[in-house]
C-alpha cells in the first residue's frame, strides 16, 4: 500500500512526547471538537501496545499525524490530521497508506473509521483507498453530526 512521499523531506515517525504541542496546535486547528491532550499522553504510554501514533514531519516541524489501533486482528482508524498549510498536497494520502502499511504487517483482516458525513474530503481520501460504508453512526459527534462507519478488508 506504499504510496510516494509528497514532499522528499516528508518523514514518517513515531509520535513522541516532545510532539504534543505541535499535534494539539494540529488537532486544535481541524477539528471543532479537539481531543485533549491528556488522550495523546495516555496512548503514549509503552504498555499501550496495540496504540500507534505516528507523525509527518517536515524539517523538524510536525505536519500531520495519525492514530489508530490494532486489537484482534482489527484494526481502527481513530484520527488523522495535517495541518492546514500542507492540506490538499498528500500528505494525509500519505500517512494513511503508512498506517495501513503497518496494519497490515500486523496481519489484521479488516480496518474500521468513523468519517462525518458531511466531511467530503475525508470520505474522498477514504474512498481512494477503498473503505465502503459499512453504517452509520446518528449523533456520533458532540455538535450532533452523524458518522458513517467506513470499512475496507486488509489484503495479506
Amino acid at each position: 500500500m506504499t504510496t510516494a512521499k509528497p514532499i522528499p523531506e516528508l518523514l514518517f515517525e513515531c509520535m513522541q512526547q516532545d510532539d504534543l504541542q505541535q499535534v494539539m496546535a494540529i488537532e486544535n486547528e481541524s477539528f471543532p471538537d479537539p481531543w485533549h491532550i491528556s488522550f495523546f499522553r495516555r496512548s503514549l504510554h509503552p504498555r499501550k501496545k496495540h496504540m500507534h501514533l505516528y507523525v509527518a514531519r517536515l524539517n523538524n516541524e510536525v505536519i500531520g499525524y495519525v492514530v489508530f489501533y490494532i486489537n484482534c486482528g482489527e484494526a481502527h482508524i481513530m484520527n488523522i490530521a495535517v495541518t492546514s498549510e500542507y492540506r490538499r498536497r498528500g500528505v494525509a494520502k500519505y500517512l494513511l497508506a503508512s498506517a495501513l502499511d503497518i496494519v497490515q504487517q500486523h496481519e489484521a483482516n479488516e480496518i474500521f473509521l468513523e468519517v462525518a458525513v458531511k466531511n467530503t474530503a475525508a470520505r474522498q481520501l477514504y474512498k481512494h483507498f477503498d473503505f465502503e460504508v459499512y453504517g452509520i453512526r446518528k449523533r456520533y459527534y458532540p455538535n450532533g453530526g452523524d458518522a458513517y462507519v467506513l470499512r475496507k478488508e486488509v489484503q495479506q
